[in-house]
This record gives C-alpha cells, structure tokens and sequence, in this order.
C-alpha cells in the first residue's frame, strides 16, 4: 500500500530552533539544496505534509488520504542513504527508533490512529545507523556540506556541460548547472565538494566558487563574489562578497561587499552595503548563542559560530555584526555599533532608541517589498507574523 509522509514538529525541538522555526515548521529548514520537506517528496515520490503547531497550520497543513498509509517522520531527522532504506522496510504498526532509544519514524495505517500510546505500543525496529538530527540552530551549516552532496541525485532537469562556458575556469569534475543558468567568466573549483547552479541563476563575470556549493534557482551571484566551501543559497537570492559556511533560506540579499560566515539566514531578510559578521572570539572561547528554548545563553561548544538570523530582517549598511548573534524575526537595526547579542523579535533598533516595530508598519513594507520584488505574499503569512509579535509582546510584559 502507497503511503503519505508527515513530518512531525517536536515543541522542544521547534523552541530550540528559534528563530528559524518561528515563521515554518522544523520540516520546511533549508539544508543542502532541498529544505527537508522537499528532500522527502523527491526521495519517495509521494506527498509530504506537517503536523506542526496551531498558529503554522493554516499555511502548513497536515494533508492525508484515507486509502494512504501514514509514514510519520521526525521532522528533524536528516536524510541519508541507509535512513531511506530504513524507512521504505517500515510496515504498518513499526516504529524506527535510534539506538540511544529516540524515535525517528512511525508507520500508521491513518494518520487517525495516531496516538500518544501509539508510539508506545508500535513495535520497535532499531536503526543499524547512526542518523543526524537538527537539535540547533547552528546544526544547519554544520551539516550543510554532507546535505549538499545527498541531495544531488534528486536534482531534476537538464545540466549544462562546462564545455559550454569557454570564458570559466574549471577545477575538478563535480558540476551541476542548469542549462538555463548564466555562467560568466568564473572560476569554479569543486576539487573538494560538487558545485551545484540552479534553472536561471546568474553567475556575474569574477566570480569564484569553491565546493561543496548550492547555488538555487533564480539566484544573482555578483561580480567579485568569493562562495568558499559550505555555502547553501536558496532560491531568489542575491549574494557579493565573501561568504564561508553559511545557509540562506531563500527570498534574501546581501547584495554587497563584506563577509558572512558560519552563519543561517531565513527567508526575505536584507543585509546592507558594507556589513560584515564575525564568526571567532578574540579569545577564542567557545561561542555562545540566545537559547529560546530557556530564554538564557547556550554554550555550542564551538570556536566558529557566526548569526542565526530569522525572517524578514532588515540590517543598514555598514552594519557589525558580533560572534554568535542570534537575530529574532522581522527586525529593522541601522546602528553604528555592534548589533546586541541577541535582538528580540520585531524590534526597531537605531542608534536613538530601540523599540517596538508597529505592526502596521512592518506589514506595510511587506507588502511593498512583495511587489518590488514579486514576492508570493499571502494574508496567511500576516497572521503568522501577527501571532509571533504578539507572543513577544506577552513575553514583554512578564
């Protein structure tokens, strides 16, 4: 019997996850060159849904058929070759759990049967692997670079040989670019991971990339551009300068000279002229980033770590961007110094003053921005920013 996905949101996992996961559901991340829900439905060919929290139903609904089976996944978990395999020997009534005894996927004949009980009762297959997890933020480009290579099988469409592109420089084999890209004069080299260029992604002349890259479709990658390895760009998306180690979700610029690097952007946010990230104390400590699961800091455990920025972010030029920042959703910050450690969802943050944004506002320039840009902008999208800006503000008020 044919079977439907379902990716389930854990509320700790979502929390942890923050800001990324306050505006999707952990299964709609981007890691690779797929966001996790896309990497489902290629790799089973079947529809994919999400059984999320309240307010994210509307534009994520869970969507299952009667005469289906349910395969209900960890929305975290990460794909892999023997997790798939894994996956499809599941029958009705199993559930595949790891070997430290957490559970990774269950199979129900209806999504109706779905029970707390059930995951107790469903007979236990443990996993002869060992499979990733998303369990923070930073676990995005931690894992982007083994995602990028996965996820190059599924990759549909026709690919261009580098045989067409006489005025690039190219170093190893591992090329996969849309026929309809542009490549101007580039230097690729993908000696150390593969180079992915989606359907009408542009490649300005000067250009210098070093895999493991995915550059998605409709992407502009401007002249004077340096992608070192690790580097995932989502759909839409205009990129200068330098960037290392970094996952844009999509819809998202950063359009100008400067660095970026270690480093998770969400979809739709602006970083102006001239702004850099650091992503290494001086002292070389571990990195600590605002934790939204505990409301505190939380120790990586890691030297590297750069921003984790959520939607719709608005950053000014020259901005400064210090070790492990975390960046909350829909913020506008034009200030002279460092931007703070951690900067509250819709905060209005000058050199003045900081404040609250007035909604009103922010959807204002929503909605102007979407039609610059022709951006896909729905209502049901204003109600899930409506819902986060007003959790911030009870969060506030206590």
């Amino acid at each position: 019997m044919s079977f439907s996905i379902l990716l389930f949101d854990d509320c700790s996992s979502r929390e942890r996850l923050m800001p990324l996961t306050s505006t999707r559901p952990t299964g709609n991340l981007r890691v690779g060159i797929f966001t996790l829900d896309e990497k489902w439905r290629q790799i089973f060919n079947v529809e994919v849904s999400y059984l999320t929290t309240g307010y994210l139903r509307e534009k994520f609904p869970a969507s299952v058929c009667a005469d289906k089976d349910v395969l209900l996944i960890d929305g975290a978990i990460l794909p892999n070759t023997e997790l798939v395999y894994e996956l499809g020997m599941l029958e009705v009534g199993q559930k595949l759990v790891s070997a430290t005894g957490d559970w990774i996927a269950v199979r129900l004949s209806t999504l109706d049967h779905f029970e707390g009980r059930v995951l107790d009762e469903a007979l236990t297959v443990v996993s002869a692997y060992e499979h990733r997890r998303l369990e923070y933020p930073e676990d995005i480009y931690r894992h982007n670079a083994e995602q990028i290579v996965f996820d190059l099988p599924y990759v549909g469409g026709s690919v261009s040989s580098p045989l067409n592109y006489s005025s690039c420089s190219f170093v190893g084999s591992e090329f996969y670019i849309a026929e309809s890209a542009i490549v101007g004069a580039c230097v690729l080299d993908s000696s150390k991971g593969p180079i992915h260029v989606g359907a009408g992604a542009v490649l300005e002349a000067g250009v210098v990339v070093y895999g493991p890259v995915s550059i998605g479709s409709g992407c502009r990658v401007k002249s004077g551009t340096v992608l070192y390895p690790n580097v995932s760009i989502g759909p839409f998306s205009t990129v200068c300068g330098e960037v290392n180690n970094t996952v844009i979700w999509g819809n998202s610029a950063k359009g100008h000279l400067g660095y970026l690097g270690c480093a998770v952007l969400g979809e739709g946010c602006n970083i102006g002229a001239g702004s850099s990230n650091s992503n290494l104390r001086n002292d070389w400590k571990n990195v600590r980033l605002y934790d939204y699961s505990t409301g505190k800091m939380r120790d990586t455990g890691m030297q590297k770590c750069g921003v984790i920025m959520g939607d719709q972010v608005m950053l000014g030029i020259n901005s400064k961007i210090n070790t492990g920042t975390v960046i909350g959703v829909g913020c506008q910050i034009a200030i002279s110094n460092f931007i703070p450690k951690f900067v509250e969802d819709f905060s209005w943050l000058t050199d003045e003053a900081k404040s609250s944004y007035i909604f009103e506002e922010f959807l204002a320039m929503m909605r102007r921005k979407s039609v610059l840009k022709q951006e896909q902008y729905k209502e049901e999208d204003e109600r899930i920013f409506s819902f986060i800006y007003k959790r911030g503000l009870t969060y506030n008020e206590n």
